[in-house]
């Protein structure tokens, strides 16, 4: 029991990153330029809560709706679909990812998606299986893609220095690479709309459940313990837990 208390905690710890959420707080003291991989652009997400018995049902709904979307628009994995596991209030739930370059892009393909006859038949069978929750909206303040499927481990934070954190996980990207935890990516978001108690969002992005264990095993590490260290006075975690992807990729 003590072991399962301290992996926890040393999770929690590692994952703050830095974001701002405009609707809930002030900003933060050293608001920070996003970082990205060379040529990569920092998007905007949309995370949406999904009200379904039959998250398979609603997956496979989503990956029709994808496909269709794709003939159409030429636009890959429009919708992805999470479900928590090991994610406190969230285990068991249901989430839609939506991605864009831009809120106004994000914007346009929904006026774009509503015209489509063939998405509004699709949409009518999928609103036989789903009922939409709450919903927020981030910006990406840091980048590094996602696997193809994936399995997460997302902390929602509220940071005090958003520039010193970033700079932070530069060290932390540093540190991954020398551990053999390269394909782990690390993605951070900054909340826009939609209330909430945290400020940030870190995403620790896995290819595999097998890859996501691996990443927490490290996290006891002496190496991973002495970042954790250096780390603590700049954030405060709400809440964290793992995540899975349902929806199959294109």
């Amino acid at each position: 029991m003590k072991r399962l208390t301290r992996i926890v905690t040393c999770l929690g710890m590692l994952a703050g990153v830095g974001l701002l959420a405009a609707a809930a707080f002030q900003p933060s003291t050293s608001p920070a330029k996003p970082t990205a991989k060379q040529g990569s652009v920092m998007p905007v997400i949309v995370i949406q809560e999904i009200e379904t018995d039959s998250p398979e049902d609603y997956a496979m709904w989503i990956a029709k709706s994808n496909k269709a979307i794709y003939e159409a628009f030429h636009i890959e994995n429009n919708t992805r679909v999470f479900i928590g596991q090991a994610a406190g209030e969230d285990s068991g739930k249901v989430f839609s990812v939506q991605t864009a370059e831009s809120f106004s892009k994000l914007a346009a393909n929904g006026q774009a998606f509503e015209k489509d006859p063939g998405l509004l038949k699709l949409r009518a069978g999928m609103n036989q299986v789903r009922k939409l929750g709450q919903q927020t909206q981030y910006k990406a303040v840091r980048w590094e893609g996602r696997a193809d499927s994936s399995a997460v481990y997302n902390t929602r934070v509220v940071l005090s220095d958003e520039a010193a954190y970033l700079k932070a996980l530069d060290g932390l990207r540093t540190l991954f690479d020398a551990n053999d935890l390269k394909d782990v990516k690390i993605n951070c978001y900054r909340v826009v709309a939609g209330r909430t108690d945290f400020t940030h969002l870190v995403s620790l992005n896995c290819p595999s459940i097998e890859r996501r264990a691996t990443l927490m095993d490290a996290i006891l590490e002496p190496w991973a313990q002495e970042w954790i260290s250096s780390v603590g006075k700049n954030r405060t975690v709400v809440a964290n837990g793992t995540y899975r992807e349902l929806s199959p990729t294109n």
